[in-house]
């Protein structure tokens, strides 16, 4: 006796799951070739529509398997746009330049300014603006071009040397009793110059200076 084939899987709900699975997979690869293709949402639907009134045979769903994951031209930019997947022996796009580095930062060329007030209220302001490569705090009068005068008894004679180098400014102690602090630290001569580019006021002896840029 003969069996029905088609019947029996009647029977057991077979015929219905399949075509239910074939047309979840027929609507997914339509999506999949719709996007590969670049096509309108409204081309889209109807492909799917389409392949669903198609989807009762399996030659349907073998050329929507092999149309969704074939290599269409629009998945070649992606990558020869960065200089990849370029075919062998085919020179592809060159890569974008790198951009080049910012220019470094500019020297500040500013000078500088000590400013302060001496005992009876007498205002001091000393304009620094890196001509000389070199200039003596003293406590004597100015006698001659790079010397800037404090007129105090707590301040030697010399006292100290400010040095100017590369937008920077140096303070170095000569050695006299009254003492040089910069920012409150005393500096003594066996620690040579200091940078004080960063410092905000110097000592000598009882004489305070504001230092800032001109």
């Amino acid at each position: 006796m003969g069996l029905d084939v088609a019947a029996l899987m009647g029977l057991f709900g077979l015929t219905g799951a399949f075509a239910v699975v074939g047309a979840v997979l027929a609507a997914w690869m339509a999506w999949r070739i719709v996007e590969k293709a670049g096509l309108p949402g409204w081309t889209g639907l109807g492909a799917v529509l389409l392949t669903l009134a198609v989807v009762s045979s399996i030659v349907p769903l073998i050329l929507l398997w092999v149309f969704a994951f074939m290599r269409w031209p629009r998945d070649e930019p992606a990558t020869a746009a960065l200089g990849y997947g370029a075919p062998s022996g085919v020179p592809g796009p060159s890569p974008t330049p790198a951009l080049a580095p910012p220019p470094k930062t500019l020297a500040d060329r500013r000078g500088w300014r000590l400013t302060g007030s001496l005992p009876g209220g007498r205002g001091v302001a000393f304009a620094i603006d890196g001509s000389a490569a070199a200039y003596v705090l003293t406590g004597a009068p100015a006698a001659q071009a790079g010397e800037l005068s404090l007129s105090d008894p707590s301040v030697g004679q010399p006292h100290a040397r400010l040095l100017t180098a590369a937008g920077r400014l140096g303070l170095e102690d000569l050695g006299t009793p009254g003492g040089t602090f910069i920012d409150g630290a005393r500096l003594l001569p066996e620690h040579g110059p200091r940078d004080i580019s960063a410092a905000r006021t110097i000592r000598l002896g009882s004489v305070e200076l504001a230092l800032s840029r001109a």
